[in-house]
C-alpha cells in the first residue's frame, strides 16, 4: 500500500466479551481503521506486534476476515498478543480487564507511507513508538489526529486535532478539572474533549463551543465509541470538511457505533446521515 488516505498507528488486540464468550478484533487503532475502511477509504493499519499464541492466531484470522491488511502488523514468536476481556452491562456500559498491553511491542514507523501526506491517527498507548510515529507524521506535513496525548508539547501543539476524554486523561495522568479548565490546560490549538452521553467541548482559534450528543434508545455496547469518533474526525479531514461538520459527523458515528457489539463494528454512512438528519 503506497498511498493510503489514512494511516492509523496503535494497539490491536483480541476482545473477548462476557457473558457471551464472543471474540472480536479490537484495540483502539484497529477499531478506527476498521470503521474508516468500511466508509471506503484506503487505510494502513500499523499495529501491535502479534505473538505465536492462541490469541495471536485467532486475531490474525479476525483481522483478515474483516478485510484489513496485516502488512504493517508485525509477527514475533516471543510477543504476547494483547487480550481484553469485556463485560457489557444491560445499559451498554462496560468494564474491561486485560493482559499483554504492558508488554506490547510497538511496530516500526513506516515512513514510506507518509510521502503523500495522508491523515495520521495516533494514540500514546504504544509509548515511544507512538511518539515517534506522531513526530514522523508532523515532519512529513501530514494532518495529525492525536488522541489522548497531553505531552510531549511538540505533538500537542502541532496536532491538527487533539481528541481527549476526561477518563483517558485521568488514566494517563493528564490535567483535571471542569471541561473548560481541561481544554485550556491542553496547549493544542484545536482540542476536542469528548464527554460521552452529554456531547463534548471544542476549543479552536475562534473560541469554545459545545456539540450535542445523539440520544439513542437502543444502546448495546459503548466499547470503541471514542475510536469511532476518531474515525469520524479522520474522515472529515480526508473530505476537507469544516470543523463543525466534521465534529457533527464524528459524534453521530460514535452514537451509531453504540448500537453494535464490539469496537471494530462498521457503521454504514447512510445510518450516520439518517441520525444527523433526524436530530438536525
Amino acid at each position: 500500500m503506497s498511498s493510503p488516505d489514512v494511516v492509523v498507528y496503535g494497539t490491536v488486540a483480541l476482545d473477548r466479551f462476557f457473558p457471551s464468550g464472543r471474540e472480536l478484533a479490537g484495540g483502539e487503532a484497529l477499531n478506527t481503521a476498521s470503521q474508516l475502511a468500511g466508509w471506503g477509504l484506503s487505510v494502513a493499519l500499523v499495529g501491535t506486534t502479534l505473538g505465536d499464541d492462541a490469541e495471536g492466531r485467532r486475531l490474525r484470522e479476525l483481522i483478515t476476515a474483516g478485510g484489513l491488511e496485516r502488512t504493517y502488523i508485525p509477527d514475533h514468536p516471543a510477543a504476547v498478543t494483547p487480550l481484553c476481556e469485556i463485560t457489557v452491562a444491560p445499559d451498554g456500559e462496560r468494564t474491561m480487564r486485560g493482559r499483554g498491553f504492558a508488554e506490547a511491542l510497538a511496530p516500526p514507523v513506516p515512513v514510506e507511507l507518509l510521502q503523500n501526506q495522508p491523515v495520521v491517527a495516533v494514540d500514546p498507548n504504544l509509548g515511544e513508538g507512538a511518539i515517534a510515529m506522531a513526530r514522523a507524521a508532523l515532519a512529513a506535513g501530514c494532518p495529525l489526529v492525536a488522541m489522548d496525548f497531553f505531552r510531549p508539547l511538540d505533538i500537542v501543539t502541532k496536532a491538527t486535532i487533539l481528541q481527549c476524554s476526561p477518563e483517558s486523561l485521568g488514566r494517563f495522568g493528564g490535567p483535571k478539572g471542569s471541561p473548560e479548565e481541561i481544554v485550556h490546560a491542553l496547549a493544542a490549538p484545536t482540542c476536542i474533549l469528548t464527554e460521552g452521553a452529554v456531547g463534548g467541548l471544542v476549543k479552536e482559534a475562534a473560541g469554545l463551543w459545545r456539540y450535542p450528543a445523539h440520544p439513542l434508545l437502543d444502546i448495546l455496547d459503548t466499547t470503541g465509541a471514542g475510536d469511532a469518533f476518531r474515525a469520524g474526525l479522520c474522515y472529515g479531514l480526508v473530505q476537507c470538511w469544516p470543523l463543525k461538520r466534521t465534529v457533527a459527523f464524528a459524534s453521530a458515528a460514535a452514537a451509531c457505533h453504540c448500537r453494535r457489539l464490539g469496537g471494530s463494528s462498521q457503521i454504514p454512512l447512510e445510518e450516520i446521515q439518517a441520525l444527523l438528519s433526524k436530530n438536525s
